[in-house]
């Protein structure tokens, strides 16, 4: 796992979820239709583009199997 030091909130949650979404052997455009998103949304995100709802946020975490502060936790948050 790279050093989430020095990053911005929306990268190092960005790269929690990219990391999760990897590890399910999932493309961008899976995960999307489990989170209910659009694809470009996947990739913003996890570019950390792109700031989450708490709603998205509660779903991407439910795809992974864990509470939104684990999530968060995982990112260094």
């Amino acid at each position: 796992m790279r050093a989430r030091r020095n990053k911005s909130p929306q990268k190092k949650l960005g790269q929690a979820i990219r990391e999760r979404r990897l590890e399910l052997d999932v493309s961008q455009e899976k995960l999307a239709e489990m989170v209910e998103v659009h694809r470009n949304y996947v990739g913003k995100v996890e570019r950390g583009e792109q700031n989450l709802t708490i709603e998205t946020l509660v779903r991407f975490a439910g795809v992974f199997k864990l509470k939104p502060s684990e999530l968060l936790d995982e990112a260094g948050l």
